[in-house]
């Protein structure tokens, strides 16, 4: 029985050391996912100061470029859109999301 209890015991320290290390590598960005890379890479299209703006990178606190593009003149689904950020993966792609929102 005693012996039943030390293998038991043992069992469990090694997965909370495991969970543990984890938790710490994931912490320290080693073991990170390929998914903050890809929130830095791209475009993101946002409202600024009631224009349609061109952020680059995504989290970028200012626009790299403001359209002519007034917010207010956009249907409410497209200013919704814009009020959360809308990912473009590429300059082409921006393009024709622009394309989309002019008259």
């Amino acid at each position: 029985m005693k012996l039943r209890m030390k293998i038991l015991l043992t069992v469990l320290l090694a997965l909370f050391a495991a969970a543990s290390l984890l938790a710490v590598l994931t912490d320290l960005g080693v073991l990170g996912t390929a998914e903050p890379a890809a929130a830095e890479s791209g475009y993101m299209l946002r409202a600024w100061n009631g224009w349609v703006g061109v952020f680059c990178p995504p989290g970028a606190e200012e626009p790299v470029t403001v359209t002519d593009i007034r917010v207010r003149d956009l249907p409410l689904s497209d200013r919704l859109a814009l009020a959360g950020g809308l990912p473009a993966e590429d300059h082409g792609q921006v393009v024709r999301m622009l394309e989309d929102f002019s008259p």
